[in-house]
């Protein structure tokens, strides 16, 4: 059963990633652009996230790297979800002035906002997993991050479950998005997130569709952050110390 070794340190399966590294063939949709977007910008997300580390290190008078991790994730993703609110009120403000909105407009606002929804997302996932210290190979993190926005739509169910029980499911699903192909996966994955965050007749409301719009991308970040920082803070228990990686003192 390839999911006995999902708790090794490090890694998911390696019978899995043996099995299947590579990806089906046919056309590459919105998600599988994003995903390589931000795979492109991961190690500046990483540098990034390790200069904050240092920040928090330095002013933080001994707190022990746990403390460390969860304050800069939160700074993290309250971080993106001011964006992601502030980008959806942007892009709902067209179609929600009365004289302006349009089906059109609101097609357009919704098409530009769920694709930087979505990639911020994707990119706080990555931050986070930087802020615990999880170097895992680059493809088992877009596999992780995207079970992760999978599950969002049930963000009240896990938030109720133990962490080591939500690193449980994700490892198991991310096995299997491997095993698949991320490029099938990310198909389904989209199929599923985007009816969720799209569905948004509320844009064309006069003045209302703006407000409402900022606070559900918001909500829905938020939602993704928290549930990341619940899967990430399972590794730092079973490897070694960010601290050991980095000679902050020095600095």
């Amino acid at each position: 059963m390839i999911l006995s070794n999902l708790k090794k340190p490090w890694s998911l399966s390696k019978h899995t990633l043996s099995k299947r590294r590579g990806v089906h063939s046919g056309k590459t949709d919105w998600l599988v652009k994003i995903l390589g977007f931000s795979g492109n910008a991961l190690p500046v997300i990483r540098e990034e996230v390790y200069e904050m580390m240092r920040e928090f290190y330095l002013t933080g008078n001994g707190r022990p790297q746990q403390d460390i991790s969860y304050d800069v994730s939160s700074r993290l993703i309250k971080r993106s979800a001011l964006k992601t609110g502030a980008f959806g009120g942007i892009t709902a403000a067209p179609a929600a002035l009365p004289g302006i909105g349009t089906l059109g407009t609101v097609i357009i606002g919704t098409t530009m906002d769920l694709s930087y929804l979505i990639r911020t997302q994707i990119e706080l996932c990555y931050a986070i997993s930087a802020a615990y210290g999880t170097h895992i190979d680059a493809e088992e993190l877009r596999a992780v991050t995207l079970s992760l926005l999978g599950f969002s739509g049930a963000g009240q169910m896990f938030k109720e479950i133990a962490a080591s029980t939500l690193r449980d499911m994700v490892d198991e699903t991310a096995a299997r998005y491997i095993n698949r192909g991320l490029t099938h996966i990310a198909g389904e994955v989209a199929a599923k997130v985007t009816p969720r965050l799209t569905g948004r007749a509320y844009k064309l409301l006069p003045f209302i569709g703006i407000p409402l719009s900022a606070s559900i991308n918001i909500a829905s970040t938020m939602m993704v952050g928290n549930q990341a920082r619940k899967y990430f803070s399972t590794w730092e228990a079973k490897e070694p110390r960010f601290l050991k990686y980095f000679d902050w003192k020095s600095g």
